[in-house]
């Protein structure tokens, strides 16, 4: 049940400003170009299915955040904006796919 309210409480964030990812997103993403470049100068390729969505993963920021929120009594709203302020902007979608 927690883990379920935590996933709720991080895709509210994200839905808030579709734009915006999580910065492990970005980072995930962005180790997936070298991946896809090192792969190519190998004359290979890295599968197909890395570039779909994911599985989401609870950010440590997220943990951390409603653990503070708890201990501090921050509402709801307030919580969810200081998780949107956390977001980053999308980094370019790598090659076609």
């Amino acid at each position: 049940m927690s883990y379920n309210l935590l996933r709720t409480v991080e895709e509210l964030s994200k839905i808030q400003d579709p734009e915006l990812i999580h910065p492990s997103d970005k980072k995930y993403t962005e180790d997936l170009e070298k991946r896809q470049q090192a792969a190519k100068k190998r004359g290979g390729f890295v599968n197909p299915l890395f570039f779909n969505e994911r599985i989401a993963r609870i950010s440590s920021y997220t943990i951390r955040a409603v653990q503070n929120a708890i201990m501090t009594g921050k509402s709801l709203s307030s919580f969810i904006n200081a998780l949107v302020a956390k977001l980053v902007p999308r980094v370019n979608q790598i090659g076609e796919h």
